[in-house]
């Protein structure tokens, strides 16, 4: 069994579904892993050739046809035809602009999609990456708000990627110390990946922070919702059920949030518990002002849709560690043979449609 690991089109996207390490342990299981060489990928290629693996030149990928193609982002709109099987983020089964004739690729290809997302075992993904979004999203919005407390400059102008978390720490450590306001943050899915990373950067930044789950937004209180400063969003909907504030509720008198950092970043959703922004904001531009809220503050979001982008070592670290137990069990194990199964039923929809 072959892999190459491609390198990404995105020219943002440092990260690795498989670090150095990880394609040890896959070599020493018998795979054969050739990976493209890379100038952006966070871990450089001679790390890879010290591991083992062959060197290739970068879109080697697309003529594959002995290979299993690994990466994480979308593909480039060229080959027209993929005749490999793929694993990556795909984003093309909920009706994604685009998705049929991505899946057409296939088709005409006799390739095969796997897509992360749905690599799926005893009911849970086994490779996801949401602690660190969670982490750098309530990292940022800290970082904002602290800095606005403290009358200094912080991120609204722009942020690229981290060679490290202690970057990171070592900012909001600083910011903290020099704040004596008390400062309060809520985290709505506290209970799940991107809710304990958001929890644990909040408390390094020196906020008091409330745990939310399900059981707490059942019912739930959005006066004491909206009496802290920081809200994080870490739930993403699937259906209805979730509104956390609407844009009516910026202005309410009971309205003490000056920052929130949406996570789930699911704007363009009709399920979105924060229907106040209508698209994602980026890099360049961190965050957007909604107005003032109910004591004349103003009010930021920030919601960036790759946020484990920025820490692309903690995170491909991380992501690995999980990635390459599902690998060791390619292609037969259960959560390949239910992406399998969610590949062709795309299949399916499509000629239906």
């Amino acid at each position: 069994m072959k892999f190459i690991l491609r390198d990404e089109a995105r020219a943002t996207e440092r990260r690795t579904p498989v670090t150095p390490d990880g394609a040890k342990t896959l070599l020493e299981a018998g795979f054969e892993i050739s990976v493209e060489r890379s100038d952006k990928r966070v871990f450089g290629d001679a790390e890879y050739a010290a591991a083992g693996c062959e060197l290739v030149n970068a879109g080697t990928w697309a003529t594959a046809i002995d290979a299993t193609v690994l990466g994480l982002k979308e593909l480039p709109e060229e080959p027209a035809d993929l005749k490999a099987p793929f694993i990556h983020f795909a984003h093309i089964y909920k009706d994604q602009t685009g998705w049929e004739a991505e899946i057409a690729r296939f088709r005409r290809g006799g390739g095969r999609l796997y897509d992360i997302e749905y690599l799926v075992k005893e009911r849970r993904r086994v490779a996801a990456f949401g602690y660190w979004a969670g982490w750098m999203g309530a990292a940022l919005a800290a970082w904002r708000l602290l800095a606005r407390w403290n009358g200094v400059v912080g991120p609204e102008g722009g942020v690229s990627s981290f060679e490290s978390r202690a970057e990171v720490e070592d900012i909001l450590r600083g910011l903290s110390a020099n704040c004596v306001k008390p400062r309060r943050a809520v985290v709505i899915g506290a209970k799940g990946r991107s809710g304990s990373g958001a929890t644990e950067a909040l408390k390094l930044a020196g906020f008091e922070v409330t745990e939310w789950d399900m059981e707490e937004t059942r019912d739930l209180d959005r006066v004491a919702l909206m009496g802290h400063d920081l809200l994080v969003n870490c739930v993403l909907m699937t259906g209805p059920g979730l509104q956390l504030l609407s844009r009516a509720d910026i202005s309410n008198p009971m309205n003490f949030i000056q920052m929130i950092a949406d996570v789930s970043c699911d704007p363009f959703s009709d399920f979105n518990p924060l229907p106040i922004y209508d698209a994602p904001t980026g890099w360049d531009a961190p965050f957007l002002s909604l107005g003032q809220n109910g004591i004349r503050e103003e009010l930021e979001l920030t919601a960036i849709d790759n946020l484990p982008s920025l820490l692309p070592r903690e995170a491909s670290k991380d992501f690995s560690s999980q990635m390459v137990k599902a690998l060791l069990t390619y292609p037969d194990g259960e959560e390949w043979l239910a992406a399998k199964a969610a590949f062709e039923a795309a299949l399916v929809r499509a000629d239906d449609g």
